[in-house]
């Protein structure tokens, strides 16, 4: 199912998510001893009409994420109803997006991860990718061995509603807020 994008470009919506969410955090997998800083990412393509918000982690780089703009009638995972498809159908999409953006930390030849040294790359291959001196870095994808997901909340200060499928992931309000309509996270109270 092909689902309709956009470029955030210089949308005020995406600037202020990108303000809010992309500054320095730390995180761990299975053991806090391993806790390592990093800085999450928004993707610049917004999905549908961009109003909930996910995050997506490959198996590699976990607890490592980007931050997904989203269709708020797609479903994830264990949510209580909802009519949209789910997340998960879209995951190779939005990692090649994320790839397209970010870029791909593997081989296009061999597979080779890219994040791993010259010398290393080089025991098994020897095309001009796995030959270079660059190292990937984070942001670039390692999309090898698939990706988990999970839905997430709009920073505090951002106008939403409760989501209606689920305890977790609030939703972008659909219009600014009028005089008479009191935004708050998770909170709609007309008056």
């Amino acid at each position: 199912m092909k689902i309709p994008t956009r470029e955030a470009g210089d949308d005020p919506v995406h600037a202020a998510l990108k303000a809010a969410e992309e500054v320095e955090t730390t995180g761990y997998l299975w053991v806090k001893g391993d806790t390592n800083p990093f800085t999450p990412r928004v993707s610049p393509v917004i999905y549908g009409d961009g109003r909930a918000l996910f995050t997506i982690s490959t198996i590699n780089q976990r607890p490592r994420y980007w931050i997904i703009r989203g269709c708020s009638s797609w479903g994830c995972g264990l949510d209580t109803s909802g009519d949209g498809p789910d997340f998960a159908e879209f995951t190779d999409e939005i990692l090649t997006d994320l790839e397209e953006h970010f870029g791909n930390g593997r081989c296009g030849y061999c597979g080779n991860s890219l994040f791993w040294p010259r010398e290393e790359r080089l025991v098994n291959c020897q095309c001009e990718d796995c030959d270079d001196e660059w190292v990937a870095e984070w942001p670039v994808v390692d999309g090898d061995g698939g990706c988990s997901w999970g839905r997430m909340d709009w920073p505090a200060d951002m106008p939403t509603v409760k989501n209606p499928v689920s305890w977790i992931g609030s939703l972008l309000l659909a219009t600014p807020p009028s005089p008479n309509l009191s935004v708050r996270k998770h909170k709609r109270e007309e008056r």
